[in-house]
């Protein structure tokens, strides 16, 4: 399953920022009109534009009798080649059934379907889309009414402008002090780093970009290590050249997995959903990994590390930042 009514089980109030991001866009929502509005979440990969969507999403959903929030979007369809007329049935099917919550199934009466979501108020999250998407859902957009609100999220200022969504937040990096506090939060569970680790903690998180992703990545990683270990880490950081500073974090956190984990990790690369259940009839995994070892737990690891997410819903969808995906795809090359 990978429709996310019920989404990833994450602590809003520890995520530096998201408080301020959410009542912006909820100002610019409007969401005592009755209006129907369309705003953009526009910013760069892994600067927490779906982090933003989801706790918008968790916030607002109660006020709408309609609501589905769809995660990546463009990463699932983009994977397979449809013509425009079948990739407007793949995505109005899909949008159609979560709205009205059918999950997987296929909507029996579409005019049915678009008198129901025509008569109610809907929320409609869409993250990650591209030109192609939106223009397919044009039509599923415009019969919207009753202060329905849309929020589409995309790393592209001009895709969003091209197709008409003219009301865009920007998500802009964080400061160095909130770049901190992520990563504070991530190592050590707290906003700011304990005594005697404030200035490894501010060394190591100097080496990177502020990408709340990265952040998040690289504190998971150096959790609960000795001071040693937090002192070898910034030279090790800086062996890793001709990658970004995300892809940075990432192969750091995957040099500290053990070989289960390091296998379990390629294994989920190769797809961007699982089932949980799903991962233990996979023969790759079956035949790689020790039959004694719980993968269930490796799995929960992989989320602690921010390298997947996971939704706790029926069928504890797993999830991987494409980004993440294509570093995964590249240590594989060459491993």
């Amino acid at each position: 399953m990978d429709v996310l009514n019920e989404l990833p089980s994450t602590d809003f109030d520890q995520l530096v920022r998201t408080e301020d991001h959410v009542g912006k866009i909820k100002s610019m929502l409007r969401l005592e009109s009755d209006e129907v509005k369309i705003v953009g979440i526009w910013g760069s990969a892994g600067i927490g534009k779906t982090t933003i969507a989801r706790a918008l999403y968790n916030q607002v959903s109660s006020n709408f009798e309609l609501k589905f929030y769809k995660e990546n979007l463009g990463g699932m369809f983009r994977r397979i080649s449809l013509d425009p007329i079948s990739l407007k049935s793949h995505l109005e099917n899909e949008l159609h059934s979560g709205i009205l919550d059918y999950r997987d199934m296929k909507i029996p009466d579409l005019q049915e379907a678009q008198f129901r979501i025509m008569h109610q108020r809907v929320l409609l999250i869409l993250d990650d889309v591209c030109s192609e998407e939106i223009q397919a859902l044009a039509n599923l957009i415009q019969y919207l009414k009753f202060g329905s609100k849309v929020i589409m999220t995309n790393e592209n200022l001009f895709t969003l402008m091209h197709n008409g969504i003219d009301q865009i937040y920007k998500v802009a990096f964080p400061s160095s002090e909130e770049a901190l506090q992520i990563f504070s939060y991530s190592a050590f569970g707290q906003s700011s780093p304990p005594r005697g680790y404030l200035e490894h903690a501010n060394e190591v998180a100097n080496l990177i970009a502020p990408f709340p992703l990265a952040l998040k990545i690289l504190g998971s990683a150096l959790r609960g290590k000795s001071k040693e270990e937090w002192t070898m880490a910034p030279a090790k950081l800086k062996t890793y050249v001709d990658v970004t500073d995300i892809e940075k974090a990432i192969r750091f956190a995957y040099d500290g997995l053990s070989e289960n984990h390091k296998t379990l990790f390629f294994s989920l690369g190769d797809s961007s959903y699982w089932s949980k259940n799903g991962l233990y009839s996979l023969s790759a995994l079956n035949s790689y990994i020790r039959r004694d070892w719980d993968i269930e737990k490796g799995v929960q690891t992989l989320a602690d590390m921010a390298l997947i997410s996971i939704s706790r819903g029926d069928g504890d969808l797993i999830m991987m930042h494409y980004l993440v995906k294509l570093m995964c795809r590249r240590l594989t090359y060459f491993n």
